[in-house]
């Protein structure tokens, strides 16, 4: 049998609370889109459609030109469903080496944007 010591707790407890700190990236500037015209926000739904994997995308009001994070609306209930337990997916908006990224908040995963113009948050 293993005898467990509160230090083994303390240790494992330390080494928990590092390892998000490991996928943080100090190049990763938060960002705001430069303009919400028209093109810039297809440009953004064709990345967010990309890291979601579905062909249509609603986006939540906001103002994506002070915002830092954009949140993707679930597809609306079907004809047979009376309400849904889906809830918005948020993606933050980041300048990774230069290049507009959004950031998936639940897993982290990073999708580049190609075209979409930001620029760095006024903080």
């Amino acid at each position: 049998m293993i005898r467990r010591t509160p230090l083994s707790y303390i240790f494992a407890s330390l080494f928990l609370f590092a390892l998000p700190g490991c996928q943080t990236h100090a190049d990763m500037t938060p960002a705001t889109l430069t303009t919400a015209d028209a093109a810039n926000i297809i440009i953004l739904k064709a990345a967010l459609s990309d890291a979601m994997g579905r062909a249509n995308i609603e986006i939540a009001a906001a103002d994506l030109t002070t915002a830092t994070h954009v949140s993707v609306l679930p597809p609306p209930p079907g004809e047979f469903e009376t309400h849904s337990v889906a809830m918005p997916v948020a993606f933050d908006i980041v300048l990774d080496d230069g290049v507009c990224t959004l950031v998936r908040r639940d897993t982290g995963e990073r999708h580049a944007a190609p075209g979409l113009a930001c620029r760095p948050a006024k903080g």
